[in-house]
Formats: C-alpha cells, sequence, structure tokens
C-alpha cells in the first residue's frame, strides 16, 4: 500500500456484498487504503469521503444505495434496471449520485454472476442457457462494464489527488488438452464401430486417413499441435490437461506415451488441471485428477478450467477451493464471444447465496475456439475481426485477454492461422 489519503465510505449499511466490492476496488484494483465507518468521528480532514446510504445523510459526496446490496439471499425473480448504452450504460441508475448509478451495487450484481443463481434453464450438459441470461440480453458483456464503472471511480479519486494503481494489458493463452490424439491411442473395438459409420455416410477419406494411422503408415492429425509448439519457442502457454476418458471425456486412456506426452508440455508452459466432466456432480474427482497430473508433472497444480464449461453454482467453487485450487478460468461462455462478469480482471469468487467470498481467483476467459466450431455459423474473416475486436477492447482498459484453444483445433488452418494473428498482432 502507498501513502496515499484514504477514501473513506461513509455508510449505515454494513453488508458482507458492500464490504467485498469495496476489497475489490480499493485493495485489488487501486491498492489504496479505505475505511467503511457509521461513525463521523472515524473521519480524518486529509480523508476522501463519499457516502453511501438508502437515502442521503451528510453533505458528502453521495451514492445512493440500491436494496440489493444488502439483502442476505438471492432473489430469484430479480432483474436490474439499466439505462443507456455503450460506455455510458448505467446499471441500478439513480440521478441523486454521483456517476448517476449506484456503482456498487452494479460492481456485486456482475461479479457475483448473480443470474447463474436465479436460472431455470439449462442444455443437457446442465450448463445454463444463455439466451435469458440478462448480462447478454441487456448487452452488459459486449464491454467490459465493471472496468469501465472503476475507472470512472478512479478518474474522481484522481481530481481528488489520490494516485490509483494502475494495470497493465496481458495476453494468455491456453489449450485445453482433451484429446492427445483423435485417432490413434483408442480401442480397435471403436475404430472398428467408427469406420463401419465412415463408410456408411461415404467419408471415404476419413476412413483412408483412420487406417493409415493405425497402420502406423502417418501420424496422427493431432500430432501438428506439437508440431506448433516447437515454433514457439518464444511463446508460454498454459496446457489444461483432461485426466479421464470415457463418454464425454478424453478419447484416450492414461498410459505411458500419454504421460510423456504431459511430461512434453511442461517446456512449453505451465500445466492445470481440466477436472473432468463427471466432477460436476462427483467433486471428489477434482482432487483425484489433480493428484495424477501432480505425479506426472512433479510440482503442485494450482489452476483449473472445468471441462465442457460444467459449472454446478457454487458447489464447483467450493470444491476447488477444498482441493486447493487458486485460480479457476472456467467462467466464460459457450457459445458466444464476451465478458460474462462484465470484466476483463480476475476476482474473488462471491457466493451471494450466503453472502461468503472466498479466497479462490476467477480468472475470466472472453473467446474459445469451440463457440464457432460447434456453436455459431461465421466466416474464418469474420471470426479474425471479431477476435482482434475483443482483444482491442480488453487493452484499451489494460486488462487480461484470456483466450481458449483446444489442441485438437490446431489440425485446422484457420485455427492456427487465427492463433499466429493474436501472437503476432
Amino acid at each position: 500500500m502507498n501513502n496515499n489519503p484514504r477514501v473513506v465510505i461513509f455508510s449505515l449499511i454494513q453488508s458482507p456484498r458492500l464490504k467485498y466490492v469495496l476489497e475489490i476496488i480499493f485493495r485489488q484494483r487501486f491498492k489504496i487504503n479505505y475505511l467503511i465507518t457509521a461513525n463521523k468521528n472515524d473521519i480524518q480532514e486529509s480523508d476522501v469521503v463519499i457516502e453511501y446510504n438508502l437515502h442521503q445523510e451528510t453533505d458528502y459526496d453521495f451514492i445512493q444505495a440500491h436494496k440489493i446490496i444488502q439483502e442476505e439471499s438471492v432473489d430469484k425473480k430479480f432483474k436490474p434496471t439499466i439505462e443507456g448504452e455503450e460506455t455510458s450504460l448505467r446499471l441500478f441508475p439513480t440521478e441523486d449520485s454521483i456517476f448517476k448509478m449506484d456503482i456498487f451495487s452494479a460492481i456485486f450484481y456482475c461479479l457475483s454472476m448473480y443470474d447463474a443463481y436465479t436460472s431455470n434453464n439449462y442444455d443437457q450438459h446442465k450448463r445454463i442457457v444463455f439466451k435469458e441470461w440478462f448480462p447478454r440480453i441487456s448487452g452488459l458483456d459486449q464491454l467490459p462494464y465493471v472496468d469501465i464503472w472503476i475507472n470512472k471511480l478512479q478518474l474522481y479519486l484522481d481530481e481528488k489527488g489520490l494516485v490509483c494503481h494502475q494495470s497493465q494489458f496481458e495476453q494468455d493463452i491456453s489449450f485445453d488438452i482433451d484429446h492427445f490424439y483423435l485417432l490413434d491411442q483408442r480401442p480397435l473395438f471403436q475404430h472398428i464401430k467408427a469406420s463401419i459409420k465412415e463408410l456408411l455416410k461415404l467419408r471415404f477419406f476419413q476412413l483412408f486417413q483412420r487406417w493409415m494411422v493405425i497402420l502406423g503408415l502417418t501420424q496422427d492429425p493431432a500430432e501438428k499441435f506439437f508440431d506448433f509448439l516447437e515454433y514457439q519457442d518464444k511463446n508460454k502457454f498454459k496446457f489444461f490437461i483432461l485426466m479421464k476418458h470415457g463418454k464425454n471425456n478424453s478419447l484416450n486412456p492414461l498410459n505411458d506415451l500419454k504421460k510423456s506426452l504431459i511430461k512434453k508440455l511442461v517446456s512449453h508452459g505451465n500445466i492445470a488441471i481440466h477436472p473432468s466432466y463427471d466432477s460436476y456432480s462427483k467433486t471428489e474427482l477434482i482432487e483425484i485428477e489433480k493428484n495424477k497430473l501432480s505425479q506426472i508433472i512433479q510440482y503442485f497444480i494450482n489452476t483449473s478450467r472445468f471441462h465442457f464449461l460444467r459449472i454446478n453454482f457454487p458447489d464447483s467453487f467450493y470444491a476447488l477451493e477444498k482441493y486447493n485450487i487458486k485460480i479457476d478460468q472456467s467462467v466464460g461462455y459457450y457459445d458466444k464471444p464476451g465478458f460474462m462478469a462484465s470484466t476483463c480482471q480476475p476476482f474473488n469468487y462471491f457466493n451471494p447465496i450466503n453472502n461468503e467470498s472466498l479466497n479462490l481467483i476467477i480468472d475470466p476467459f472472453v473467446w474459445m475456439d469451440s463457440m464457432n466450431k460447434y456453436y455459431r455459423d461465421i466466416d474464418d474473416k469474420e471470426e479474425k475481426l471479431e477476435l482482434l475486436h475483443f482483444k482491442s477492447i480488453v487493452k484499451k482498459y489494460n486488462g487480461k485477454f484470456n483466450v481458449v484453444f483446444h489442441n485438437d483445433s490446431m489440425v485446422d488452418r484457420r485455427y492456427r492461422m487465427l492463433l499466429k494473428s493474436l501472437l503476432y498482432n
């Protein structure tokens, strides 16, 4: 912490939600001292004071609080009020407040992912269907509004003579390693079953390629990924390894060859765990899979991203904390680019059901290759423009640009070129 004057939030509201938001803004983002108090005698002459109450009690600069900031549970029917557009968008608008909105409630609502606890619409994988997700239908997910609002608060404090910490742009490219091989290292009966399907559907090239790999006459298509990495000595990546094989998990069982490939990745970046499809309901698998991976690479695993992005709110996050995962990168859409929590900065997980903050850091991603491979129909030029558009937004707000590829996407020239556009632009 520096020697700046304190920020004092004069408030009769003493809630875990408010405390969480103030910690995020002042300690984590700005790295300055702050105090929340309802006692005027605690205020010093050098303090910068903001009153935050349901109704104004003093002559200090005022933000009118919304009731959500002091509620003790989740209202499943709740939808916030929103006004404006683009960078002028205001959540919980109020004309009597500086910034013309309740900035603290707005930040709480977005970072707590409040809608995840009100949703009743799920797909076949028990993931939230985002058609009715308020941040999406309102446009809250197209810009990092939490960061925009925090920047406005920072400008206000700058005018008061306070010096706040400023983040720097960072790019983090990671790979989900679901299958080291697309064809090789699979049981023969699976090949026979797949070959019959390819024959019936007249997919003769795929059938030919399959048996060339089986007979050892050509390399598996997924091995292109390692060829790509050999030319990327200057770039380090993060690799999320899926340890469980079987239905909805890895095609390849864990054997000595797979272990050697995992070890090979260590020289190209950091290894993280990709908790399996089944860990959604069997959270003990997170610890089992993490320990297996740690034994192979001989170091502690502290980062995760759930396979299929299957998140059980809030149980999945409590399980990660229980099993000593420090950072999770599962928060992001599976079907469309965007800022799911309206931010491009890491933040602590907060459970709005019991109003508890965890040490677990949520490090959200913006874009994933499978969004366009499986859920949308856009051409490669449009995809590239969209990806670079989101990168420019994150750069503008000095955020962390987290993007996700799958190693088997490197089979496709489209995604190899897309990745290179990020590395060299």
